[in-house]
């Protein structure tokens, strides 16, 4: 069986970079493998790249010329955030970063601390009422960094209108991307990301290494973990919903 391959499977990214299952160092694990033009390298700044400085030059694992070109358009692979309780007092952000088998370039209008999305890359998120798991707020969550890398960042403002308890959760069951007016998503061959313009959970998902696969599910875990993104919660007083494995409004 061959050591790497040309395409967008799994099993086309180095076998001797470890499973992330099984990395020590999750920042290490093959998510981080990413597809450039000069072939398979690994991400800047991780574990396994030999410093942290993530402007640094990424490392060569195996030289394919114009891999990323042979790939085709941008991979959604896996999703993250950090668990935790958050305040709900207006001024705390909460970030999701998505992670791409490519380094991608972003064009998007600077994220601001409002739902204001004109010209913005964004995917859409709810503040989570606990008593009956119903929208109790909007949270626009915006591009805010990770623009020529393979991982960006998404930020959006924690509504002051949230209570404690509450959870986070997606508007809908698609968790969609979308690029609205003038913003961009882009690889180096200036491909498009169509995934930035897709769903990213239930039947029409465009993601993944196949490009039709979920990555938000209750059975899906996190980028470099071994938990699920997603949790089925019951409210305190009615109703269930999937929200954000370990998040909730202090």
């Amino acid at each position: 069986m061959a050591l790497w391959g040309k395409s967008t499977s799994e099993a086309s990214r180095p076998k001797f970079v470890v499973d992330v299952s099984d990395a020590a160092d999750g920042p290490g694990a093959r998510e981080n493998v990413l597809a450039t033009t000069r072939g398979w390298e690994m991400a800047a700044g991780t574990g396994a790249s030999g410093n942290d400085n993530a402007d640094a030059q990424p490392e060569i694992l195996v030289a394919i010329g114009n891999l990323s070109s042979t790939l085709g358009a941008p991979n959604l692979l896996s999703v993250d955030f950090t668990a935790g309780t958050y305040a709900h007092d207006g001024s705390a952000d909460f970030d999701v970063v998505y992670t791409f088998d490519e380094a991608v370039t972003v064009t998007s209008a600077t994220r601001t601390a409002d739902n204001v999305t004109s010209n913005k890359l964004v995917v859409d998120f709810h503040i989570v009422k606990v008593t009956d798991m119903t929208k109790r707020e909007d949270m626009k969550m915006q591009y805010f960094s990770g623009s020529g890398t393979n991982a960006i960042t998404m930020r959006g403002r924690i509504p002051a209108a949230g209570a404690a308890g509450d959870y986070i959760a997606g508007a809908d069951a698609t968790y969609a991307m979308r690029t609205d007016g003038s913003s961009a998503v882009v690889d180096a061959n200036g491909t498009t990301a169509a995934v930035c313009d897709a769903d990213h959970a239930g039947g029409s998902a465009a993601a993944g290494v196949d490009g039709s696969s979920e990555v938000w599910d209750t059975a899906i875990n996190k980028t470099g973990s071994t938990t699920a993104c997603l949790t089925t919660t019951a409210g305190s007083g009615s109703g269930s919903r999937e929200v954000l494995t370990g998040v909730v409004l202090g």
